[in-house]
């Protein structure tokens, strides 16, 4: 599934949706379709809405990932359910819906092994969550088949920690419970609670290794520094930079990098093909550079993702923030942690970005300005 807006993530979905953002450098997207691969699982439909052809530009027909793609294409949405339901001409033996957004180390071997055993209808992936207003949460019985479900309780409905990933394996029958269902189609609130009321095979696989469920700025850059710290284990640039005087951990760099050697880096970083990094830069662990960055002399970047053709001008301070793609950031700027900016941002020389602020597609920001408003559409 990724067909959302991703409205919690603007402005970085307002020019790409959500699973096209870039992570560590490639769509999100992307790992998720290396996970399945992985397992040899090649035969994907993607179900999409917002801004699809740009998924579909990019992937193709999948053979350059040696997958076959196909697309299914919502012309408006139909729900999380609604969505599947529309490729139902594709689906007629087991399959497994996923999100596009999702980061994870589920073993779907394993899983798909439980859904046979149980011989489940539907099987959801489920872990334990510290704050489950976020997820629907489940309780299990002792055959782990699923008795109660409640999607994002507020807190004093809590009964349950037990949250759902947004995976789930599924028979074709599934599609008798839609029929008398009009408008979109939610299978949290719709489905669910129908296949418990009915007892028609509805299980729960609990999971307890990795996930992320990348729906806020926050999420995102958890991602990101899971990734770096190899929490999770992905394909990042195959070319490592040797540890030497300034340069301590994991460094993973592109091609065609030009970097003064004075420059200091704490790993792990990652830094994209064809960036440049001037004399006197610090970049500290957590740092993520698109390709074609261009970073000026004296410059700390810290626990920031920097996207594609951005330039961080002379003297500036970034800590724990997300740069879109063709930023402009002046000289002698700090911005604070939690800030995202969207795409084409120009923030003039000497200014100040207080944390947590977003900065919608476009903006222009004079010089000597100290922002601690958002500026969205």
């Amino acid at each position: 599934m990724a067909g959302g807006q991703g409205t919690r993530l603007r402005p970085l979905t307002s020019i790409r949706p959500k699973p096209m953002i870039p992570l560590i450098n490639k769509p999100i997207l992307e790992h998720a379709l290396d996970r399945l691969k992985n397992f040899q699982l090649k035969n994907v439909l993607l179900t999409l809405n917002y801004k699809s052809n740009i998924i579909k530009r990019y992937f193709k027909d999948g053979s350059e990932m040696n997958l076959d793609i196909n697309y299914s294409v919502e012309k408006s949405p139909l729900g999380t359910a609604g969505s599947v339901k529309q490729a139902e001409k594709y689906l007629n033996d087991t399959f497994m819906v996923l999100s596009g957004d999702v980061i994870s180390n589920m073993n779907f071997r394993q899983m798909q092994e439980f859904h046979k055993k149980k011989k489940a209808l539907a099987t959801l992936v489920l872990t334990r969550v510290a704050d489950p207003t976020h997820f629907g949460i489940a309780v299990l019985n002792e055959d782990q088949e699923i008795v109660s479900y409640l999607e994002k309780p507020e807190k004093d409905q809590i009964f349950s920690n037990i949250a759902n990933t947004g995976v789930y394996i599924l028979e074709p029958e599934i599609f008798n419970y839609f029929d008398d269902i009009e408008g979109e189609i939610d299978f949290s609130k719709d489905i669910f609670p129908r296949l418990i009321e009915e007892k028609a095979g509805i299980y729960g696989y609990v999971f307890d290794g990795y996930w992320n469920d990348i729906g806020r700025p926050e999420t995102y850059l958890k991602a990101t520094y899971d990734l770096l710290n190899q929490k999770i284990i992905h394909k990042i640039y195959h070319k490592s930079l040797k540890k030497g005087v300034g340069k301590l951990g994991n460094i993973w760099m592109g091609n065609n990098v030009h970097m003064d050697p004075r420059v200091r880096i704490e790993g792990p970083v990652v830094i994209g093909s064809n960036c440049i990094i001037e004399k006197g830069c610090t970049l500290s662990k957590g740092t993520v550079l698109g390709e074609g960055v261009h970073i000026g002399r004296d410059s700390t970047i810290q626990s920031s993702v920097i996207m594609g053709q951005s330039t961080i001008e002379s003297n500036s301070f970034l800590n724990g923030c997300i740069i879109d793609t063709n930023c402009m950031i002046e000289k002698n700027t700090i911005i604070e942690d939690g800030v995202v900016t969207g795409s084409g941002v120009e923030i003039g020389e000497n200014s100040l970005v207080k944390s947590s602020r977003s900065i919608k597609n476009g903006t222009k920001i004079k010089a000597n300005s100290i922002i601690d408003a958002d500026y969205l559409e």
